[in-house]
């Protein structure tokens, strides 16, 4: 969990809003958060299963994967929300069991 990008790609034709640069400042910034989280509210509340935070033009979630690693998905506002994370989840959990 220091931020670093191990694994990207991008469906053909969509538009790119961030650079990699800030792409992975943003990544720096959630890993933070995670850990934060982890030490001091899981033991409370338990553990996180997943963050989707909502911009104008696009939605990111993230899924921590075993590790200490996370699951960044950035989407479009023009999908249905719901089955795109409950289908990430899905994988997830499928990969991870």
């Amino acid at each position: 969990m220091v931020g670093d990008i191990e694994v990207t790609g991008q469906s053909d034709g969509i538009e790119k809003f961030l650079t990699t640069e800030e792409t992975k400042e943003n990544l720096e910034y959630a890993t933070k958060t995670w850990i934060h989280a982890r030490k001091t509210i899981s033991k409370k509340i338990g553990k996180a299963l997943y963050t989707v935070t909502a911009y104008e033009k696009l939605k990111r979630v993230t899924v921590p994967l075993e590790d200490g690693f996370l699951l960044l998905a950035t989407m479009d506002n023009t999908r249905v929300q719901n089955q795109t994370i409950d289908g990430i989840l899905k994988v997830v959990h499928e990969d991870h069991s």
